[in-house]
């Protein structure tokens, strides 16, 4: 943002001599907030994206139509993951072997449904729009493929 950002209310946002620090909030106000005139920086905290399905993905039952579809162990995944996880993490929630979990994803993303991501050490996979579409919900990531 060069010189200032424009608000609904046509209020100016400075920078502060320190420049803007953008901050996404998964535990706090789903409003934005602004934090201006501090002694260096002015700070922009924000809702962070899939915040909505965080402590509900996977505590629901997949749909009949993914089910019959995809077949329970694979519609289940899908369901949970509207949230990230890894393969152990998965393996632990569904009660499934994580060398299953591994094939299962496999196919999932061979097919659109989920993408992966190396976090680290971790492998996070999360569904694509194309799954979350599938789940009959909006997608947590906003993952597109």
């Amino acid at each position: 943002m060069l010189g200032g950002a424009r608000w609904r209310t046509e209020r100016v946002v400075d920078r502060g001599p320190g420049g803007l620090v953008l901050m996404s909030v998964a535990l706090g106000s789903p409003y934005v907030l602004i934090k201006k005139r501090t002694s260096t920086q002015t700070t922009v905290r924000y809702p962070a994206r899939g915040v909505g399905a965080l402590w509900s993905a996977g505590t629901r039952a997949p749909s009949n139509s993914a089910v019959r579809l995809l077949g329970r162990t694979r519609a289940e995944l899908l369901e949970a993951l509207r949230s990230p996880a890894t393969t152990t993490d998965l393996a632990r929630a569904l009660g499934v072997t994580p060398s299953a979990v591994s094939q299962h994803l496999g196919v999932l993303r061979e097919s659109g449904l989920i993408a992966r991501e190396r976090c680290g050490r971790n492998v996070l996979y999360m569904t694509t729009d194309l799954g979350a579409s599938l789940c009959g919900t909006p997608p947590a990531c906003g993952v597109t493929g």
